[in-house]
């Protein structure tokens, strides 16, 4: 007998999407964080405390979503704006 296994392809993209969008808003909102006019232990401490937030609440927001689509350009916004902040931050 054999057992068949299916695939399903949209909780894979979902999952590969989470990880991948959580790993970058979460690495720039932590740099972003650098931007504001605060002593840089707080900064950065609360940059890492922001990563945890933000992990969590991309993770959730990608299963949410209607769609695969729908999740994605909900990322966008989010990533863009922290992309720009951290940006500053570098230069």
């Amino acid at each position: 007998m054999t057992a068949k296994v299916r695939f399903h392809l949209d909780p894979f993209l979902r999952t590969l999407v989470a990880i991948v969008g959580a790993f970058l808003l979460t690495r720039w909102s932590s740099i972003a964080v650098l931007a504001l006019p605060w002593p840089p232990e707080q900064a950065v401490m609360t940059g890492m405390l922001l990563g945890f937030a933000v992990f969590a609440a991309t993770v959730i927001w990608v299963f949410v979503a209607g769609s695969l689509r729908s999740a994605c350009l909900g990322l966008l916004p989010a990533g863009g704006l922290l992309m720009y902040f951290s940006q500053e931050v570098a230069l």
